[in-house]
């Protein structure tokens, strides 16, 4: 008796042991399970497009001849960059260097004359002033003496026309314009008002796009700040993230598209890229707010179970949500018109 007694006890004992050690695990595993999520919140999706644009020249202008003669020379070919003076062509000047010669013999026979008449005026009126000669013999003087200086101030004037008219059969280019498209050979007859060549200003580029109102103000908004950059192509599909063109936004159209309801702006290009040239595919990545109730959480607050995603709140409420894909920066887009930016959710 006494032994059952005993064993009675130490059972009792065992049994207390036992109870507490699980109820400190059970308390153990709680505290535990409490400490395996953190919170994190939901915030703004933003989706990414991508428009393709493409390079073309800043200025472009046709050089028309002025002068009529024959093509002496051209200065380039296709292609070639205009050489310091900006010379393209020369036109042939002998009959207007032989009215040049003329004009100024010309000139030279009234000065003579000029100075014939001065004297002849001076010592008429001392005659006059004796009474020797009548007045009207020195106004006839006078006169002729008038008539011989504007004759040469027109002779003067003929001969700055003249001079223009020779610099203008040297065809000039802006220096550093690239040639697009030569129309002259060397001994062709050009008339005047003929275009002999078209060049091009390609230090500077543009790249059109055609923007909606959401875009547009996107851009703008990008280049106050100064971050407007451009993708260049990695291949005909393809732009590197990694490399990135300084943009500046350059003309804006005031007129406004009615069919694609967007608007034609142009960036400039400046630097950035390895050749200076027009054809270059370049992307404008423009990032927008996802439309709807989307927002974008951390990868590891998603639960699947049985094909559905769930999103867990702080306080343990489950919401099921439709999982749209991945961020650039590799978070999840989610809709479900209960979440909004801001809620708090457990992430594992």
């Amino acid at each position: 008796m006494r032994i059952a007694t005993v064993l009675n006890f130490f059972s009792g004992c065992l049994f207390l042991v036992s109870l507490a050690f699980v109820s400190s695990s059970a308390f153990v595993l709680a505290a535990e399970k409490e400490q395996l999520f953190t919170l994190c919140t939901a915030r703004p999706a933003f989706r990414t497009t991508v428009l393709r644009g493409y390079t073309r020249a800043r200025w472009q202008r046709a050089l028309v001849c002025e002068e009529s003669g024959r093509c002496l020379e051209v200065v380039g070919e296709l292609g070639d960059k205009i050489a310091a003076g900006g010379l393209f062509a020369r036109i042939d000047t002998t009959f207007i260097d032989l009215e040049l010669k003329a004009n100024r013999a010309a000139r030279a026979r009234f000065e003579n004359q000029i100075t014939y008449w001065q004297h002849e005026v001076e010592r008429y009126r001392s005659l006059s002033g004796q009474k020797a000669v009548s007045e009207k013999k020195v106004l006839d003087l006078e006169q002729y003496f008038d008539q011989a200086r504007l004759a040469l101030v027109e002779l003067v004037i003929k001969a700055e026309i003249l001079e223009e008219r020779r610099r203008r059969c040297r065809i000039i280019a802006p220096e550093n314009w690239h040639i697009l498209n030569r129309k002259a050979e060397p001994g062709e007859w050009l008339t005047a008002g003929q275009v002999v060549a078209y060049v091009a200003d390609y230090n500077t580029l543009l790249v059109p796009f055609s923007l909606t109102m959401a875009q547009f103000e996107w851009l703008r908004h990008e280049n106050e700040k100064g971050k407007l950059y451009l993708q260049a192509a990695t291949n005909l599909d393809h732009f590197s993230e990694s490399v990135e063109i300084p943009a500046r936004l350059l003309h804006i159209s005031p007129a406004f598209e009615v069919e694609s309801r967007k608007i034609l702006v142009e960036l400039e290009i400046s630097r950035g890229l390895a050749e200076s040239r027009g054809g270059i595919a370049l992307g404008l990545a423009i990032e927008l707010p996802e439309p709807g109730a989307v927002v974008a959480v951390p990868a590891n607050a998603l639960i699947e179970r049985y094909g559905a995603f769930w999103l867990i709140r702080e306080s343990g409420e489950e919401v099921e949500v439709i999982k749209l894909g991945r961020t650039v920066t590799g978070d999840m887009k989610i809709a479900s018109d209960q979440i909004k930016v801001g809620d708090s959710f457990r992430c594992r």
